[in-house]
C-alpha cells in the first residue's frame, strides 16, 4: 500500500512538472508572438508613412442650409476629396488625395477605428502625436472631443489604452500620466493648475521635449482622464467670433506619458512612450471672423504659429539641413514629434459650406504638403535607467 502510494504521489510529481513545463511553453509561445505582432504593426504603420494624413467633411449646418448654401467639398471615396472653385475663381474643381476621407455621415467610431491603431505604438514606447488642423468652425473640437454621448479620439483613444495595457497585464507593467496645456497667445498655459500666470517654457532632455512645472497627473481610470479632460475645457480661452459661437483661441495639448516595464524580461527593460492628441486653434480670415481689440492679437497669433507650423512641414518635406522648429512655441513643443522616432496623424477638418471653399483648399494644400513628409524609420524609446528628472507637479 505504502509503495502504491509512492509511485501515485512519483507520478503526480512527473505531471506537475510536465504541466509546468506546458505552461512555460505557452507562455514562451505568446511572448513570441506577441513580439512578432507587435514587429508587424509597427512595420505596417511605416510602409503606411509616419506622417499619416486623414481628412473629415463635417456635416452642412442649418444655417447654411437656410441661407440656400449647397456642399462645395465632397467625399469622392475614402481616399479622395473634392473641392469646388472659389466664387469668382476660374479653376476647375479639384481633387485631392489622402490616406483616409470621412464624409458627412460617418461618425466618431468611424473615425477612431482608423486611428486606433497608433495606441498599440504608445503602449510600445514610440511617441505619437494626433493633430486637429482646419479652418475655425470645421470641426476640430468636435472630432478630438466630441460630446459626453459621443466622445471623440481622446476619450476613445484613452479608453482603448487603458483596455490594451489591462489585457497585458501580468506581462508588462505600465504607469500612465496625463496632462493638459494650452499655447495662447505665444504662452504656455497649465490648464490644470490654479495659476494662469504661471510662467511656463520648453526645454529639451533625454526624454525629448517638456514643460518644467507642469502639472502632470498619474491616470488609473477613465474617470481620472474623463475629470482632466473636464478641467481643460473649462480653463481653455474660447470666445465668439463672426465664423464661430465658441472659437478656441488657443491649441489645445492633451498629451499622455506611457512608461511600460516587462515583469517577463530577466533585466525588466522599461520603455517610454509619449501621445500628444492636439485640437489646433482655428486658421481665419480676419475679414470674416470679425476680430478685434484682443480676439485680433489672438487671431495674429494663432495664424502666426500655424503658418509657423506649415514652414516646417515645408522643410521637412525637402529634407531641409535647418527645420525651423524655433519659430514658434507650437512648433518648439512638437519638435519630438515631428521628428525620428515619432508617427504622426494630420487629421484635416473641412466645412462643406461654398463659402469657406478658398479656406478649405489652403486647407487641403496644407494637408497635401503634410502626407509628402518623411521622418525616417521609427524605433521605441527606452527609458535611461538614472537620468535627473525635470521637475513637475505630479498629483
Amino acid at each position: 500500500m505504502e509503495a502504491m502510494e509512492q509511485r501515485c504521489n512519483h507520478q503526480m510529481k512527473i505531471m506537475e512538472l510536465e504541466t509546468q513545463g506546458q505552461v512555460k511553453h505557452i507562455k514562451d509561445k505568446w511572448r513570441s508572438e506577441f513580439e512578432r505582432r507587435k514587429k508587424l504593426h509597427n512595420a505596417l504603420l511605416e510602409l503606411k508613412g509616419n506622417i499619416r494624413v486623414f481628412c473629415r467633411i463635417r456635416p452642412m449646418l442649418e444655417s447654411e442650409t437656410a441661407a440656400g448654401g449647397c456642399p462645395a467639398v465632397k467625399a469622392e471615396d475614402e481616399d479622395n476629396l473634392t473641392i469646388a472653385s472659389p466664387e469668382g475663381s476660374k479653376d476647375l474643381i479639384k481633387t485631392y488625395e489622402f490616406d483616409r476621407v470621412f464624409g458627412p455621415e460617418d461618425g466618431q467610431e468611424e473615425v477612431f477605428e482608423e486611428v486606433s491603431s497608433l495606441v498599440t505604438s504608445v503602449l510600445d514606447g514610440y511617441n505619437v502625436c494626433i493633430v486637429a488642423y482646419g479652418q475655425t468652425g470645421s470641426g476640430k473640437t468636435y472630432t478630438m472631443d466630441g460630446p459626453e454621448a459621443n466622445p471623440g479620439v481622446n476619450s476613445r483613444t484613452l479608453s482603448q489604452l487603458f483596455r490594451i495595457a489591462d489585457n497585458r497585464n501580468g506581462q508588462n507593467n505600465y504607469t500612465i500620466k496625463a496632462s493638459v496645456l494650452e499655447i495662447y497667445n505665444e504662452q504656455i498655459v497649465d490648464l490644470l493648475s490654479d495659476n494662469r500666470d504661471k510662467k511656463l517654457d520648453i526645454k529639451q532632455d533625454a526624454d525629448g521635449m517638456y514643460v518644467p512645472g507642469l502639472k502632470i497627473e498619474e491616470v488609473r481610470s477613465m474617470e481620472n482622464v474623463n475629470a482632466l479632460i473636464a478641467t481643460g475645457k473649462k480653463n481653455r480661452s474660447t470666445f465668439a467670433t463672426n465664423m464661430n459661437e465658441h472659437s478656441s483661441r488657443s491649441h489645445l495639448v492633451f498629451s499622455v506619458y506611457v512608461e511600460n516595464q516587462s515583469s517577463t524580461q530577466a533585466n525588466g527593460r522599461r520603455f517610454k512612450g509619449k501621445l500628444h492628441l492636439i485640437d489646433l486653434a482655428g486658421s481665419e480670415r480676419l475679414s470674416k471672423s470679425g476680430a478685434q481689440g484682443d480676439r485680433l492679437r489672438e487671431a495674429q497669433n494663432i495664424n502666426k504659429s500655424l503658418s509657423a507650423l506649415g514652414d516646417v512641414i515645408q522643410a521637412l518635406r525637402q529634407k531641409s539641413q535647418h527645420i525651423p522648429f524655433r519659430n514658434s512655441k507650437l512648433t518648439r513643443f512638437l519638435e519630438d514629434s515631428l521628428g525620428r522616432s515619432s508617427k504622426c496623424l494630420l487629421m484635416a477638418n473641412f466645412s462643406p459650406s461654398a463659402a469657406n471653399c478658398a479656406e478649405s483648399r489652403c486647407s487641403a494644400e496644407f494637408a497635401s504638403r503634410a502626407k509628402k513628409v518623411e521622418l525616417g524609420r521609427t524605433a521605441p524609446s527606452a527609458a535611461p535607467q538614472n537620468r535627473r528628472r525635470p521637475p513637475t507637479e505630479q498629483k
